[in-house]
């Protein structure tokens, strides 16, 4: 036989345990949207605008190096190109031609038009650099370090 004061703490113990802290969170929620009426805001799904879907498209589609570790490459490429005027001339081209690759990377992982493959040379490839990356800081990505420096 089923003792009735056995029967009661066991309610008890539940309303405590699952009753107390349902009933509180419920208060809360309609609590909080009255609140949120009052205010006129509206909790609602909106739908991303074209230019968040089409980053979040580009973040599903991405393959290879993480766009974090291209942005510390270009970073450390950019002090290696303006600080190798003391070195040899292939050392020098070959800091720029590092430099270009991975900003072409980040290019095409971004979705960014560019005219690095070209055969420019001198300013007018200096000037396409700087363009790339005033885009590339553009899209988010930080390749100058601290302040302004100068473009490589």
């Amino acid at each position: 036989m089923v003792d009735v004061y056995f029967v009661v703490c066991a309610a008890v113990a539940l309303f405590i345990m699952i009753g107390i802290p349902v009933g509180f969170l419920t208060l809360h929620f309609h609590l909080d949207d009255l609140r949120g009426k009052k205010r006129g805001f509206r909790r609602e799904w909106r739908p991303a605008s074209k230019d968040q879907r089409r980053g979040l498209r580009a973040l599903r589609r991405q393959q290879g190096i993480p766009i974090e570790e291209l942005a510390a490459t270009l970073r450390r490429l950019r002090v290696a190109v303006a600080t190798d005027a003391h070195r040899s001339a292939a050392h020098q081209m070959g800091n720029r031609l590092a430099y270009d690759r991975v900003l072409i990377d980040a290019c095409l992982m971004l979705d960014i038009q560019h005219r690095l493959h070209d055969d420019s040379i001198g300013f007018e490839r200096d000037i396409e650099r700087f363009r790339v990356e005033a885009e590339l800081e553009g899209a988010g990505v930080i390749i100058s370090g601290g302040g302004y420096s100068q473009a490589a």
